[in-house]
């Protein structure tokens, strides 16, 4: 479990996606009392003053509980909290937060915790500290969560030690303190709670928090493992296989592997169907247990499986061959935004097979794929651009994916460049500008370069626009001059470039008044005779 910030700046607890989770770690990490399993039990105090009685009373209400006779147990629980029992208190809190037996209500959860807390109750304590993380029922204050955090952490609650110690490191609601934070984690973790062992691995893993330690990071791992942690066996698998802080074991990392996707979690359901599916040289696929994992990993959404059960579809492994199943399957991890599969279906597309050939269709996905980050869609988008089997979106969308090409060795695609920019394409010229830059050094490369990079920023090309900037800031094949430098980074900031404008700023730095009055002057002149001839 790990606190993650949002776009807005606030901070959530990652695993508390819901109000509890069910069962909520306070809760789960109590004994349960017998013949009440299911029951949410803590090891609060009953107030001072209770009446004797009162006992077999709340047994009766964890016998209804138990049952599944909500609207009993609340019945008997209300007036036992009235009478100032915090562990009533507590329970009819949680009761009202899940709505059982009442109307959902978490206005009035949260103020019968409060009662709870008052009294010192540690899970009250620690459940009303998540109320105001989340602003369930309470105003949302991470000061008031920490603080509630850090008195039921005192209390020696494992749960509420895990989360102030989060709170401490990221220094949210209180004030960052990597000691402090550690510090707390670590008793959570030594009191055997699975998601602080795992967090004080990930602090080892990463060096956030601590010095970075892999072999220590490894220890916590698999103690969070041997816990039952589904995301700690996933972790400790893939350090197996890797080596990372622990000896490479590949036969323990399936075993690990297993464990967590028998628990259910997709990503291991996924990468166990991967290592059946693969086999390697000391073992064959077992393409049963790929196709009975993948497809437990795929029905539950995950990306990387239904692209590896299109894949299985597509080569009939583990499956009867089947491409048209093979194009829907990539379709829907595609749809996730996985770039591989993408790349997948646009050449399905391409091809024909499973799907009706378009070349057009081949070309969007391929372009999914390119923008994601796949190699292989970025150079079949540029092939077709180049034989003309698709058009660009436009001179500089096709000048871009093919300079991309031609950058990793493509002669036709280099030829194609170099033809557009003859034909007057200044997103081309831009860009065979800076693969003849990329080139040897020597002066005719660096004239060419020049020339080509004037040619497109006169013309509106903003990269070109920028380079040229640079090439006058460092002196680059011409004269230093930092008011023409000063001129054209102007002008590409125009266009939205946030790296012209940091350029021209610190370029700035480095003028006079008269210097930076002379190239604005010049820059304004310029997009003035530009407007002109638009």
């Amino acid at each position: 479990m790990s606190f993650v910030r949002n776009a807005l700046g606030t901070v959530a607890l990652a695993l508390a996606t819901a109000v509890f989770a069910a069962p909520h770690p306070s809760f789960a990490e109590e004994p349960a009392k017998p013949g009440v399993s299911g029951a949410p039990q803590q090891n609060s105090q009953r107030s001072e003053g209770a009446p004797a009685e009162t006992a077999p009373t709340m047994q009766q209400s964890e016998a209804a509980y138990a049952a599944g006779d909500y609207a009993k147990a609340l019945e008997i629980l209300k007036p036992l909290a009235e009478s100032g029992d915090a562990l009533a208190q507590y329970r009819l809190g949680y009761m009202l937060a899940l709505g059982q037996g009442a109307e959902k209500d978490l206005k009035a959860a949260a103020g019968w915790m409060r009662k709870a807390a008052d009294q010192g109750d540690a899970s009250a304590l620690l459940q009303l500290g998540v109320f105001h993380l989340q602003g369930a029922g309470v105003d949302r204050s991470e000061g008031e969560a920490a603080k509630l955090f850090k008195l039921a952490a005192e209390k020696g609650n494992a749960t509420a030690q895990l989360y102030i110690g989060q709170m401490y490191l990221a220094g949210a609601g209180i004030e960052k303190n990597e000691v402090a934070g550690l510090t707390w984690i670590m008793a959570a973790a030594r009191a055997g709670n699975a998601e602080a062992q795992f967090e004080l691995g990930r602090i080892y893993a990463t060096g956030q928090g601590a010095t970075k330690d892999t072999k220590e990071a490894g220890k916590w791992f698999e103690l969070a493992a041997e816990n039952g942690l589904a995301i700690a066996q996933y972790t400790l698998a893939s350090n197996l296989i890797a080596g990372t802080g622990v000896a490479k074991d590949e036969a323990k990392a399936v075993d690990w592997y297993r464990k967590a996707a028998e628990a259910g979690m997709p990503a291991a359901q996924r990468d166990l169907g991967a290592y059946y599916l693969t086999g390697s040289a000391e073992r064959q696929p077992d393409y049963a247990l790929a196709y009975e994992w993948t497809k437990k990993a795929a029905d539950a959404g995950d990306a990387g499986a239904l692209s590896n059960l299109g894949y299985m579809y597509y080569t009939g492994k583990g499956v009867p061959q089947d491409d048209q199943r093979a194009a829907e399957t990539y379709e829907k991890a595609a749809g996730k935004g996985l770039a591989r599969s993408a790349a997948a279906l646009g050449a399905l597309y391409e091809s024909g097979r499973g799907v009706e050939k378009s070349n057009e269709k081949a070309a969007d996905w391929y372009r999914k794929g390119a923008l994601g980050g796949d190699k292989q869609a970025a150079a079949r988008l540029a092939a077709m651009i180049v034989d003309g089997s698709t058009l660009p979106a436009d001179d500089s969308d096709g000048a871009f994916w093919v300079a991309m090409a031609a950058g990793e060795g493509n002669a036709d695609a280099r030829k194609w460049l170099e033809a557009r920019a003859e034909a007057g394409s200044a997103p081309a010229k831009a860009r065979l500008a800076a693969l003849i830059d990329a080139d040897a050094k020597d002066p005719a490369n660096d004239a060419k370069a020049v020339a080509l990079y004037n040619e497109a920023a006169e013309a509106g090309d903003a990269l070109a626009q920028l380079e040229l900037a640079k090439k006058y800031a460092a002196g680059d094949g011409m004269d230093q001059d930092y008011v023409a430098a000063h001129q054209w980074a102007n002008i590409a900031a125009t266009d939205g470039s946030e790296e012209a404008v940091k350029m021209r700023d610190n370029l700035s730095k480095l003028m006079t008044r008269e210097q930076i009055a002379d190239a604005q002057k010049k820059a304004r002149e310029w997009i003035a005779k530009t407007r002109d001839k638009g």
